[in-house]
């Protein structure tokens, strides 16, 4: 355990470390802040005053023009020197107002599309004037003055239309100003910063590059913003310079909406802060150099000593238990290394004996596997023998029946027709042809016996005749309709291979017929290059595979049916439900083949009592 007492003392020079150093450094940035929100208010107070005014102007210049735009479209000597086609005095009057009012460009425009004016190169396109939209508003009896932007340059629009005596609106009188640098610098008066008018793509005033990037954005920004309200300035900080920024939206007009940026560069602001910074910096380094002494008086005695410890813990945690634990520093942790040494001790006491157990069981383990593994391969040794020696049986049977039976049986017929053709009998005749036709009877059951037994045509023609045969001559009689298809080029298979898989082709048939009451089967034969896959479907009625299987016996059902294609190396399925019909798919491997005949050649160990002639 450690000493309370010096650990509460540590945790209070820490404390009242740390605390002091917290404390000056945030009463440091406190107040800095206090004097930087000073200074940045003053600017922000500043920018608000020239913000409102200059929004106040922009408005005032807006109603000047449209009453301007007013005066002469109710002087109607204008219109009627217009109407006499007295251009002179036309154009005199307007040379005479413009002379007045330099930077205002005054613009008739008729109903029929004429535009005049008292400039020779008027800088507004007078093939322009008929096609804005303010203009055909005047002609809608508005007027309203408004900015838009012609030619990728940005003009203040008034336009008052004049109505004739029939109370048609025939003429429009247009004064545009273009809003360039000049004009905003006479709106702003004595404004010591940057000014913008933009329609978010255009821009009046400073070129873009002498913007930050961030202002750039607001601006686009504010140009498409709906409200009306002067905005609350905020502060930008672009290359160690901070930019106080105030936006004043003028609102959307009916060829988009405009706004203005006033950029002030905040050079106060970035003093104060600065003189701030260099002040906290200085005092930290202070307090940190007062913080490492304190430091390093307690690292020797107590977090050189917990750091070892925590690095024998990890050894421990990650397996190594071999590393003694030295102790050393105060002496409670002297204590506590010396308890961790002795946990050590009996943990690795406690491996060793878990590891001997292991090894133990491992040992038992592998043995008990070898027995098992040697007797699944006596049981498959003995499975094959079995089923190799029932087939030997049932060809030497089949042998027997046929050169035996079958001949007797044959010769007994030819003779009971001899002796037919000798008697006269007619009672003894019929009773000889009666005879005569059980024993053909009986001849023909035993060639059914000998074919189910070994069939000639596996052994002549190979397979899928053979499994053709027998499904015609097991369902045809039934009803069944047989489809046999092959697909690929035919491999030759080993004798006992191919028996293997015509006995499961076969059981295959026989449930049908026995119980699928199906009306169509097919057997697909597909020789692929490195299995033979066999597919045997039909249209009966189904059943339940997981039912059947947990009621399955070991004589020849679906049991049989997959032990005999696992035996030589094949892969066995099985799909159906109630009323979907059966398929039932076997895969064979040809490279399988050399080492099932091996199999069957060798036969059972000398050293297993248990197998046939051991």
């Amino acid at each position: 355990m450690f000493g309370w007492q010096k650990w509460s003392l540590v945790a209070r020079q820490w404390a009242l470390t740390l605390g002091a150093v917290a404390l000056l450094i945030g009463g440091i940035v406190y107040l800095s802040g206090q004097v930087a929100e000073q200074v940045r208010y003053c600017l922000d107070t500043e920018l608000y005053h020239q913000a409102v005014a200059l929004h106040a102007r922009f408005v005032n210049e807006g109603y000047y023009l449209r009453d301007e735009a007013q005066l002469l479209a109710h002087y109607e000597e204008i219109f009627t020197w217009l109407a006499e086609g007295d251009t002179q005095r036309l154009k005199r009057l307007l040379s005479l107002h413009q002379s007045a009012h330099e930077a205002d460009h005054v613009y008739l425009v008729t109903a029929q599309g004429q535009v005049y004016t008292a400039a020779a190169e008027p800088p507004l396109d007078p093939a322009v004037l008929p096609h804005l939209e303010i203009v055909r508003l005047g002609f809608g009896g508005q007027a309203l003055a408004e900015l838009t932007t012609v030619d990728d340059r940005i003009w203040l629009v008034a336009v008052a239309p004049h109505t004739n005596a029939e109370g048609v609106n025939d003429t429009v009188v247009v004064i545009a100003h273009e809003m360039d640098a000049v004009a905003l610098e006479a709106l702003v008066g004595g404004f010591h910063g940057l000014i913008v008018l933009t329609d978010g793509t255009r821009w009046v005033g400073p070129a873009e590059a002498d913007l930050p990037p961030r202002v750039l954005h607001d601006l686009r920004r504010a140009a498409r913003a709906p409200t009306e309200e002067i905005l609350q300035p905020y502060s930008v900080r672009h290359e160690g310079t901070t930019y106080e920024v105030l936006l004043v939206p003028l609102g959307a007009t009916h060829s988009g909406s405009y706004a203005l940026a006033l950029v002030k560069q905040a050079t106060v602001l970035d003093a104060t802060r600065t003189r701030a910074l260099v002040g906290a910096a200085l005092l930290a380094l202070a307090l940190v150099g007062m913080a490492l002494l304190v430091i390093h008086f307690h690292k020797r005695e107590i977090f050189l000593p917990l750091r070892a410890l925590n690095q024998v813990a990890q050894r421990i945690a990650a397996g190594d238990l071999d590393v003694a634990i030295a102790p050393r520093g105060m002496r409670e942790i002297h204590e506590l290394a010396a308890s961790i040494e002795a946990m050590r001790q009996r943990v690795k006491s406690l491996l060793e004996q878990e590891q001997a157990l292991r090894q133990q069981l491992a040992a038992r383990l592998e043995e008990q596997s070898g027995t098992l593994v040697q007797m699944c391969r006596e049981r498959e040794q003995l499975l094959t023998r079995l089923i190799s020696a029932q087939e030997e049986e049932r060809r030497r049977v089949s042998r027997e029946l046929h050169d035996e039976t079958s001949q007797e049986l044959a010769n007994l017929i030819v003779r009971l027709g001899a002796l037919a053709r000798t008697v006269d009998d007619p009672e003894v005749l019929q009773h000889l042809q009666r005879l005569r036709q059980h024993a053909a009877r009986t001849l023909e059951g035993v060639n059914r016996i000998v074919m189910d037994l070994r069939p000639g045509l596996l052994d002549e023609y190979g397979l899928v005749p053979a499994v053709q045969w027998y499904a015609d001559s097991r369902l045809s009689p039934l009803g069944v309709q047989v489809k046999v298809k092959v697909r690929g080029t035919p491999q030759s298979l080993s004798p006992y291979v191919q028996v293997s898989v015509y006995r499961v082709l076969q059981e295959a048939i026989n449930n049908i017929a026995q119980h699928a009451h199906a009306r169509q089967a097919t057997l697909l034969f597909e020789w692929q290059p490195d299995a033979l896959q066999v597919t045997v479907t039909d249209d009966g009625r189904g059943f339940a595979v997981d039912e059947v299987a947990r009621n399955a016996t070991p004589h020849f059902g679906l049991l049989g049916m997959r032990e005999r294609i696992h035996l030589i190396g094949g892969e066995f399925q099985v799909e159906s439900a109630p009323g979907q019909g059966t398929r039932i798919r076997i895969r064979v491997p040809y490279e399988a083949h050399a080492g099932v005949e091996r199999h069957v050649a060798e036969g059972p160990t000398k050293a297993d009592p248990r197998a046939p002639g051991g």
